[in-house]
């Protein structure tokens, strides 16, 4: 085949995907075009098996790529809200095919890539100051959204699909990365192409510096400082022992950083806070340590895509209304709709990417693109930490093509090898074994506790798709989770959770969610019997002291459950509500008084318990 005809095939195959992914990214429901933008992936692999001759080019990710997928697959299958699950999953299958593309790629085409990225930046830069409330940012940088207000005032309004700020920082910044080296890679046989990327990367600037986004400038810092170091590497350090010796210092004084950060309690300001069901402000750490819980209760499965709305509300809360639309993390944000496989997975890709990186260091040969790719990865991953910036974002597919980027640092470090080291035969089966064995012992080791994990799992899965289903989380009294409760068959929930207490007598989820589930049928019994087991054996996380409370104000203990729930932000808000709608209501007033009793031994001068008290003395 001739290489005119290659490139033209490389470009339709490239059309084809680019409306599969326009179609994943232009909605944020599900709609008929999306199963037609599905249709598009196989012939995207069709039209470079016609071509290249194969339809997959080895690359290092597949294993963690078909985990990842695998685990989004299970997570779309039992999340409550399909449709949009499937939305999600099908912009990761994009991400996915993206990502091979992107490998399979004419070397010529690789520049026009670089730029259709920088092109997508720019055309964002120029649409997001138009539709973004920069009121909204007063409180962070005053003087930042007073610019913002000054361009709005001067500029017209584009209506069209809301971008947050923070996907928004998240695209200039890689866009910028792709500026610098299409800029590198022009250089002096096209000098006008190096000036027009440079000065492309202004409005890049301009629009990340009006974002206010702190996770994605401290992003950015950080992969500055990195690509310093490589810059400095490639200059000064020539010989292998300097270059590790350099890597490992770094290392160390950034492990070092971080645990004095952690030690000395200064971690927790810098992260900064966020809103709590009291209306006042928790600390990110806080939110984290909730979400772990959450995590810990869906290990093997998560709770399924796009589903953390209302899991963290109902379950981590035990509140009936939404909160946060998200974890203010990705990893966790993975772990809690995908379950651990997908976090490791995602952990294992990750790491993949940086041997890439390593191993372009080591041969000294390099690539502007992979280079650019990598960086754009590194702002994201950083950002990632504070916030959940392309997980459940439209942007999701461009991780494929940065990942596809990355990937041809590793191409040129295999090009670069010395012939020696690629003929050398490679034990490259140890890891997996080793990997296998230790699962092995840790599966022996901890079988029980395992087996009660797997089936408090399996208690959850078939416990929230029930409930959620049923359950109106937009609307406060429509009706209650309890009268849900009332409705559903939970035996098969309860049958898990049994079944994870014979292998693990004080399995946390079993008690918690056995104690939530008898307080809703009004068994308070047996919810104050397996909400006091949780207490007595050591569980003093949120969860466990809001349901042992609630346990305590039904059986008359009002002072004692003010104790169990003291120092919670949100503790007399829930009881207050507990009492209206769980006792109230329903003409339960003796059990009302002890909720507002609770709420009193907390606050004497609470309004809502007082006004309530008022009400039981009226006939």
């Amino acid at each position: 085949m001739s290489k005119s005809l290659r490139l033209w095939l490389n470009l339709i195959e490239w059309a084809v995907l680019s409306l599969a992914v326009a179609a994943f990214t232009i909605t944020e429901e599900y709609r008929w075009y999306i199963s037609a933008g599905l249709l598009l992936l196989p012939a995207a692999f069709g039209l470079r098996w016609a071509r290249t001759g194969k339809l997959l080019l080895r690359s290092g990710l597949e294993i963690p790529l078909l985990v990842f997928l695998g685990s989004a697959g299970l997570a779309t299958w039992i999340a409550v809200d399909r449709p949009t699950a499937l939305l999600q999953f099908a912009r990761m299958l994009a991400a996915a095919v993206m990502f091979y593309a992107v490998i399979h790629s004419e070397k010529s085409l690789r520049p026009w890539l670089a730029g259709g990225m920088l092109l997508v930046g720019l055309g964002l830069a120029l649409y997001w100051p138009l539709q973004h409330d920069f009121s909204a940012d007063v409180g962070k940088f005053p003087r930042i959204a007073q610019a913002g207000m000054w361009l709005r005032e001067h500029l017209p309004t584009i209506p069209g699909p809301f971008v947050h700020a923070y996907v928004a920082a998240s695209t200039f910044a890689p866009a910028l990365a792709f500026a610098l080296a299409l800029a590198a890679w022009a250089g002096k046989r096209r000098p006008w192409l190096a000036l027009l990327a440079t000065l492309a990367a202004l409005p890049l600037v301009a629009g990340l510096v009006l974002t206010s986004s702190r996770g994605a400038w401290l992003g950015v810092a950080v992969t500055a400082l990195l690509a310093g170091l490589v810059l400095v590497q490639q200059r000064w350090l020539h010989t292998r022992l300097a270059r590790r010796l350099t890597w490992g210092a770094v290392t160390l004084v950034g492990g070092l950083g971080l645990a004095f950060l952690i030690f000395t309690g200064m971690l927790e300001p810098l992260l900064g806070q966020v809103p709590d069901p009291s209306g006042s402000l928790q600390s990110r750490l806080s939110l984290f340590g909730q979400v772990g819980r959450l995590i810990s209760d869906a290990p093997f499965s998560g709770y399924g895509l796009m589903g953390f709305r209302p899991v963290y509300a109902t379950y981590g809360l035990l509140i009936h209304v939404p909160f946060h639309y998200h974890a203010h993390n990705t990893y966790l944000e993975v772990g809690m709709e995908q379950g651990l496989f997908g976090l490791l997975a995602l952990v294992w890709g990750m790491g993949t990417l940086v041997w890439w990186a390593w191993r372009s260091l080591e041969t000294g040969k390099s690539s502007p693109w992979g280079w650019a790719g990598l960086a754009a990865l590194g702002v994201l991953a950083v950002h990632s930490l504070f916030d959940v910036v392309y997980y459940v974002t439209r942007p999701l597919p461009l991780i494929g093509l940065f990942a596809g980027m990355t990937w041809m640092l590793h191409e040129a470090a295999v090009q670069g090898a010395p012939a020696a080291a690629k003929g050398k035969r490679k034990l490259g089966w140890l890891v997996p074994a080793a990997g296998g064995l230790a699962g092995a012992v840790l599966l022996l080791a901890f079988f029980r506790p395992l087996a009660a994990r797997f089936y408090a799992n399996l208690g959850v899965i078939e416990q929230t798709r029930l409930e959620l289903s049923a359950y109106d989380a937009a609307h406060f009294d429509n009706p209650t989770l309890d009268e849900v409760r009332q409705q559903l068959d939970l035996s098969q929930a309860v049958s898990y959770y049994q079944q994870a207490r014979r292998w693990n007598p004080v399995d946390r989820t079993a008690l918690q969610r056995l104690a939530q589930i008898y307080m809703s049928l009004g068994d308070y019994s047996q919810a104050l019997t397996w909400s006091q087991a949780a207490w007595y054996v050591g569980y003093r996380d949120e969860i466990t002291r809001l349901t042992y409370g609630d346990a305590l104000v039904a059986i008359g203990e009002p002072q004692a459950a003010a104790e169990v729930v003291s120092g919670l932000p949100w503790a007399t808000g829930r009881l207050n509500t507990q009492a209206w709608y769980r006792y109230y209501r329903q003409a339960d007033y003796a059990r009302a008084n002890f909720a507002w009793r609770a709420v009193l031994a907390l606050d004497p001068n609470d309004a809502h318990a007082l006004s309530g008290m008022e009400l039981l003395q009226k006939p």
